[in-house]
């Protein structure tokens, strides 16, 4: 068992926290070693964007040395991973034998834990739901140091207090997980642009019923417009490299130096006016690779400095389907702050995770430099998100108000009732939990 004492922080880089890191070699050490006796929060690979994998003054037990993985029924696509083991990892190992993670989100660097703790969706929402839904159990190290197994017939309720549970219930050990048959890793790509966001809305509501996977990019730099891009495995690859080519690429650095920041408005709008440009105006069919489609921004492995020292928040919403004027109104007013990168998907029905945070409707997510100018703007959007009877992702914030977040969740009692009957003295905890109250 490694320990070291670090300052960690959120993908957004904006609030860190000093903390003794912890880190087992394997997965026995996670299960036998013991641990320290309180202020205690897990950790995969750091994507989290705001502060819900660190604790302040208090202790991280990194997973990521806990990766191993293997087949735990090769007939049906059922594997076994340890909590440290990335979405990544599975990619690489199991697409060329004709298998899919069943939800990646936007980048390939999260842990099975990790992905278990923020329920994670991706592009499929819309028809296969979020991580959790396939999640067949998972071994969990409670607060009193026993080890039991969870599913949703056996301990139910603490399994999807688990799901979206943000590391409070205990330490994800490992997974059985359910992988998705596929015939190729080239992904079939239908791409359009659209001049505004109800045009965009409408070919949403219209079409992703007919794609496995959709995703808009939407510039809020100018005028709202969007590329749409919605997609399926295909039968057989597109271009001469066989139907199981290599699914991944690698991944460049930005200079080891201290950066300025980078993503200003002037060359984030001279990106967005290419990016428009570059997009068919006419839907256009090509067939891309699993990194092109699903992790673009991988090929940059630390694309986050470019917001310089200060970092930046991600805000992720989701608002009911009913409540197009609202997301409307979000819209226009994350266009005078201004909004850099924005995307917008399509969400199916909730799952039984009380703190999950996929609900039907739209999901919107926005980057945004950490200024005092868009720190100070935010509750106001929170407010409309909470009066339309939406929601904030709690994997993406780091400055929420408890009273905006305790008016969001609706089950949050019932979260708080199991978690104090696995761990009533607390001894899971993080700087977001204390920050909404749930420690």
């Amino acid at each position: 068992m490694k320990q070291s004492n670090e300052s960690l922080t959120g993908w957004g880089r904006w609030r860190w926290s000093p903390a003794t890191v912890v880190t087992p070699t394997c997965r026995s050490e996670l299960e036998q070693e013991q641990l320290s006796a309180d202020n205690l929060i897990v950790r995969g690979l750091g994507r989290s964007y705001g502060d819900a994998a660190q604790r302040d003054s208090g202790n991280a037990v990194v997973t990521t040395a806990c990766n191993v993985i293997d087949w735990h029924d090769r007939a049906t696509g059922v594997i076994r991973a340890d909590a440290g083991v990335s979405i990544g990892q599975i990619i690489s190992r199991f697409a060329p034998k004709g298998w899919f993670v069943p939800v990646t989100p936007g980048t390939r660097n999260v842990t099975v834990g990790g992905a278990i703790a923020a329920d994670i969706h991706g592009k499929n929402h819309h028809r296969d739901g979020s991580f959790g839904a396939h999640v067949i159990s998972m071994r969990l190290r409670l607060a009193n140091d026993e080890i039991i197994r969870v599913s949703p017939a056996v301990n139910g309720e603490l399994f999807w207090a688990t799901v979206g549970g943000m590391g409070l219930t205990g330490i994800v050990v490992d997974a059985v997980i359910q992988l998705t048959p596929i015939a190729s890793t080239t992904i079939e790509v239908e791409t359009q642009r659209l001049s505004s966001l109800t045009d965009l809305m409408d070919e949403m509501r219209r079409s992703d019923a007919l794609h496995a996977f959709s995703v808009a990019w939407v510039d809020l730099l100018q005028g709202q417009r969007s590329v749409l891009t919605q997609g399926s495995f295909a039968a057989q690859a597109v271009g001469p490299a066989g139907n199981h080519r290599r699914p991944w690429t690698s991944a460049v650095g930005l200079p080891p130096v201290p950066l300025p920041r980078v993503a200003i408005t002037p060359g984030v709008r001279a990106f967005n006016e290419l990016w428009w440009r570059k997009a068919p105006a006419a839907p256009t069919t090509t067939g891309e690779s699993i990194t092109a489609f699903f992790h673009p921004l991988d090929a940059i492995s630390d694309w986050n400095r470019v917001y310089g020292r200060t970092g930046f928040v991600q805000w992720q919403c989701v608002v009911p389907d009913s409540h197009d004027a609202t997301l409307l109104d979000l819209a226009d007013r994350l266009t005078a702050l201004p909004s850099y990168f924005t995307v917008l998907k399509r969400f199916g029905p909730a799952n039984q995770g009380p703190l999950s945070f996929p609900v039907p409707g739209w999901t919107l997510a926005v980057d945004l430099p950490a200024t005092a100018a868009v720190i100070s703007a935010l509750p106001a959007l929170d407010r409309a998100v909470a009066n339309a009877g939406g929601r904030i992702y709690l994997a993406k914030d780091a400055r929420m108000s408890r009273e905006s977040f305790e008016s969001m969740y609706p089950r949050l009692e019932e979260f708080k009732a199991i978690r104090r009957s696995v761990d009533p003295d607390g001894r899971f905890a993080s700087d977001l939990a204390a920050r909404l109250g749930l420690c």
